[in-house]
């Protein structure tokens, strides 16, 4: 009887990780996705566009107000996953507070995103029927803000 308790919940929980495993791969090919989609759209700017006025810093750093971050108070948190989804939440905010912090520099380096993406996968594995989506948003708002902060590519000198 010992036996087959063991092995029926050893086999419910191995189904519990595969749902929570899926989850992760879903959000990190999502938020892949929109890295390239980001990059690829950033790249087609056409090369006879006008010569378009830098914004001042003023306005730059005022447009992330219009970005809406998800943070849970510490009393709503599930009792499961309370730690992973404050680690996630403080990997994004460490993102915030770069794009804040100058208007030019890198916003979230790529360690931070493979911080973020591990984060959300521990998120996915303690509590698979906690929604990602508002986190993937943010993070996807920072991936095109990061496409729209890199240099245009200078074209190569014409030969003589």
């Amino acid at each position: 009887m010992k036996k087959l308790v063991l092995s029926l919940s050893l086999t419910i929980g191995l189904g519990a990780v595969q749902a929570a495993q899926a989850q992760a791969v879903f959000l990190i090919g999502r938020l892949v996705g929109i890295g390239v989609g980001a990059a690829v759209n950033a790249s087609r700017t056409p090369k006879s566009a006008p010569v378009v006025e830098q914004q001042p810093a003023s306005e730059v750093a005022a447009a992330p107000q219009a970005l809406v971050m998800q943070r849970t108070p510490a009393d709503k948190l599930p009792k499961r996953a309370s730690e992973q989804i404050m680690a996630l939440e403080a990997q994004l905010e460490q993102c915030h507070a770069a794009m804040l912090a100058s208007p030019t520099a890198v916003v979230c380096t790529a360690e931070q995103r493979t911080a973020i993406q591990q984060a959300a996968l521990s998120v996915a594995r303690a509590k698979s029927d906690w929604s990602l989506q508002p986190y993937q948003q943010e993070m996807a708002y920072y991936l095109a803000e990061d496409a729209r902060r890199q240099p245009a590519p200078t074209p190569p000198a014409p030969a003589k």
